[in-house]
């Protein structure tokens, strides 16, 4: 009976769903107890069937965050099979289907980040605003995978939600688990758009697990690096890290008896940290 609904889902048959619950009304029921599976909306949504997909989450509202063996939910599989249509009517009947996560922590929108889709970017922006404040596993945002996949409009697309929208405007300081921001990878890249769109949007002389600033990540590539790359992060104040003050760290602040304000540094952002005399607060650098 199985195979015969997976036809049906393939084929976008809703008639042969129905006839298939007649003879056996628990046969839905029967994906629910493997942890991974492809589930009917996983077949119909990466065949691009879009009212068959939907009728079965509606029914079946716990397939809608079922991963199959690959981890990925039916939504993801649609983005992957670039059925775009498939996608907009699925994110149209429940937009919170851009948050789940799914393999390594990734989102639907981190997905269309990275492979540069700008105009569905922006849909899925539109549709479900704070998953711009997703990470993966490894501390990305979406941010980061327009940046390190040189996706400039994309990128664009990102600023400008930030900009407009009620959102947290430090995602751009977001740190990944190397310490990094966008603006690091963007240096480190060679990616001098990247660069000229980011450099006055971020706090400059960040520093990443290794001590090292966007200014350092340039000056220590293997390659040439485009020389309007140095030139722009110099003249908006980028320094090697050699040339900072040296900063307190997390550890240092907490084992000193400097007051401790309830403004503490987010936890996305990766220190170091400095105490400001005249506000008497912790910033990070």
């Amino acid at each position: 009976m199985e195979q015969i609904l997976d036809k049906a889902a393939q084929s976008g048959d809703i008639n042969a769903l129905y006839e298939s619950l007649r003879q056996d009304p628990t046969l839905l029921d029967k994906y629910d107890e493997p942890s991974f599976v492809d589930t009917p909306a996983h077949i119909a949504a990466a065949a691009g069937s879009t009212h068959f997909a939907i009728e079965i989450l509606r029914l079946k509202p716990s397939f809608r965050t079922k991963l199959n063996p690959d981890g990925y939910i039916p939504l993801d599989l649609a983005l992957r099979s670039g059925k775009t249509g498939t996608v907009k009517r699925l994110v149209k009947h429940d937009p919170e289907l851009i948050r789940v996560k799914g393999r390594e922590g990734f989102t639907p929108l981190h997905y269309v980040a990275e492979v540069g889709d700008a105009e569905l970017l922006a849909d899925l922006l539109v549709a479900c605003p704070q998953s711009i404040q997703d990470l993966t596993i490894r501390g990305e945002t979406a941010v980061h995978f327009t940046v390190r996949n040189k996706n400039v409009r994309a990128l664009q697309v990102l600023l400008g939600w930030l900009k407009r929208g009620n959102i947290n405007g430090q995602i751009l300081n977001w740190k990944d688990e190397n310490g990094e921001t966008a603006l690091h990878i963007a240096a480190s890249t060679n990616n001098f758009e990247a660069v000229k769109f980011l450099i006055n949007e971020v706090r400059i002389n960040e520093q990443n697990l290794e001590g090292l600033t966007c200014l350092d990540t340039f000056m220590g590539l293997a390659i040439a690096g485009d020389g309007r790359i140095a030139k722009a992060l110099r003249c908006a104040g980028a320094k090697r890290s050699s040339a900072l003050h040296p900063a307190k760290t997390f550890a240092d602040i907490l084992s000193s008896k400097e007051p401790f304000t309830r403004n503490r540094p987010s936890r996305h952002r990766l220190g170091p940290y400095r105490y400001d005399t005249v506000t008497k607060r912790y910033r990070d650098i």
